[in-house]
């Protein structure tokens, strides 16, 4: 007995779905694709005699990818690949772009083989996302532009988490609009005054993070739909307490020292280490002139941002191509300079920065009605502190696709899925390594944490009663089979995907548990 309702395995609209299937005789998935992913990438082939012969199956049609190297071939016969084809037929020989061949197999670890063996031979790899209509929110950029999303690439990872339950990130700053159309908080602390100096400056951060997004109001953020605990105490005590209080991420857009302290250093080494928790700061604006009358420049570290435990962020645009012309040309994206040719435009660059994002001119929620820096309800700000919270938007949605991260393994997530492109910029040679791993991407960002919570089976067997369980995916890659009398279930939170051969036999049992909510055990 087939029961066909399997293909419904992938969740929908949060509903959770249990498929058990018993089998009374032998049954095999075969390349099934119903909710299968290839993937994609590029690779430079300096060796002609690398390159494949492609023949066909006669009895399968399936085709055969057959290499004169004898290692290559091993790898090979590996994989099931679908293309290993010369990616741009047209480009003239002259080109090393005729070098370069389009590959889709069933697994990624294909090209992490090749780069890995054969270095020089085939100096790239370059992987793809298969081409698709990202999600659009209905109040993306609304009531103001929102370019800053598009140069992070903020769509493509709500593709992959914006149906996730999201954890809670804390934020410590200024007055807060607790009753904006368009703000979340779960709770606060702190006198909450409307009248300190630069009151619109909190409501600012947390638009920047979490603006709920879809709502048909005002803007979308990075968070997407996470929820807010806001504290306007803004000192390093709080950030301990926030910490010891659960919150992973804490946003600080705010300086308290000119020069390094042992104190404070220790600080937040504790709270990154024994709370698990990442604090995100602004890395400075300008050059300025503190309250003792002594300048300070924008090439000279800030704290709490330059701590090796927090992370560092400092701004590049993103409203304008590369090249645009005005009067003056300005907010290029991806140039650090707001004025182009101006470094005195710039916000902070040094060694201690860890990763640059959108700074200037970035919308976000304003105190609703005039009270703010605006005269309506959104408004647009510039500054490290508008960069940091798109920084800590993406650290918490690394968390909620995966909440079995550390914090050490989080932040390697998000600075080892820069966008490095930055250095080639001519504009930005004098900040050569002041600007950390590159800019701010949450999609590659958010797909390294899925990735890092999928599970990955292939050439097994499930015997006895067992659970297999991922906080993000479970993807059979080939030749898994349930044998007789075995009792498995899958367990995910986002999908399920069998690329067969997947065997089920006599008298097994296979079920399919698939629900946002089944937060799987980190222990």
């Amino acid at each position: 007995m087939v029961i066909l309702a399997f293909v419904n395995i992938l969740n929908t609209n949060n509903m959770k779905q249990i498929i058990i299937l018993t089998f009374f005789s032998l049954l095999v998935f075969r390349g099934l694709n119903s909710f299968a992913q290839e993937v994609s990438f590029y690779v430079q082939i300096e060796d002609s005699g690398l390159i494949p012969e492609i023949t066909k199956e006669e009895k399968t049609n399936n085709l055969v990818f057959k290499s004169k190297d004898i290692v290559l071939d091993a790898i090979l016969k590996k994989y099931k690949i679908s293309k290993f084809d010369q990616a741009f037929p047209t480009i003239p020989v002259t080109s090393w772009l005729s070098k370069v061949y389009m590959v889709k197999c069933n697994k990624k670890d294909l090209g992490e083989e090749l780069k890995e063996i054969f270095k020089e031979k085939i100096p790239l790899v370059e992987y793809l996302s298969d081409p698709e209509l990202t999600y659009t929110p209905n109040d993306y950029g609304l009531a103001l532009g929102q370019t800053n999303l598009d140069l992070i690439h903020s769509k493509e990872a709500w593709d992959i988490c914006k149906d996730l339950p999201k954890i809670n990130i804390a934020i410590s700053d200024t007055y807060f609009d607790l009753t904006h159309e368009d703000l979340s908080f779960i709770g606060y602390q702190g006198s909450n005054n409307p009248n300190v100096a630069d009151a619109y400056h909190g409501t600012f951060v947390a638009g920047c993070i979490a603006a709920i997004t879809d709502n048909n109001k005002g803007l979308s953020s990075v968070g997407y739909n996470s929820k807010l605990y806001a504290s306007t105490n803004r000192t390093d005590n709080e950030v301990l307490l926030l910490a010891q209080a659960g919150y992973r991420v804490i946003n600080c857009s705010w300086l308290n020292s000119y020069t390094y302290s042992s104190t404070q250093n220790t600080l937040y080494a504790l709270i990154r280490n024994t709370y698990n928790t990442v604090v995100v700061c602004g890395a400075g604006n300008k050059t300025f002139k503190d309250v003792f009358n002594v300048w300070h420049y924008a090439y000279e570290p800030v704290y709490p941002a330059s701590y090796p435990a927090n992370i560092s962020v400092t701004s590049i645009g993103h409203i304008y191509n590369y090249g645009t012309q005005g009067t003056p040309s300005n907010n290029w994206k991806d140039v650090h300079d707001e004025i182009i040719g101006d470094s005195t435009s710039s916000h902070h660059h040094n060694a201690q920065v860890d990763i640059c994002a959108p700074g200037y001119n970035v919308s976000t929620t304003d105190i609703m009605g005039a009270g703010g820096n605006s005269t309506g309800n959104y408004g647009s700000g510039w500054g490290t502190s508008f960069a940091a919270p798109q920084v800590s938007a993406t650290m918490g949605l690394i968390f909620s696709v995966n909440p079995c991260l550390t914090a050490d393994q989080g932040v390697a997530i998000l600075l080892n899925n820069t966008d490095n492109s930055v250095y080639s910029i001519p504009e930005n040679s004098r900040y050569i390594g002041k600007l950390g791993t590159g800019r701010l991407n949450v999609f590659a960002a958010v797909n390294a944490a899925a990735e890092s919570a999928t599970r990955y089976l292939q050439n097994q067997t499930l015997s006895g009663t067992q659970t297999v369980k991922a906080n993000y995916a479970i993807r059979a890659t080939g030749n898994v089979t349930v044998p007789s009398g075995a009792n498995v279930n899958f367990i995910t939170r986002k999908e399920v995907t069998l690329n067969g051969p997947f065997e089920v036999v006599i008298g097994a049992i296979f079920s399919v548990d698939v629900n946002v909510n089944n937060l799987i055990s980190c222990n």
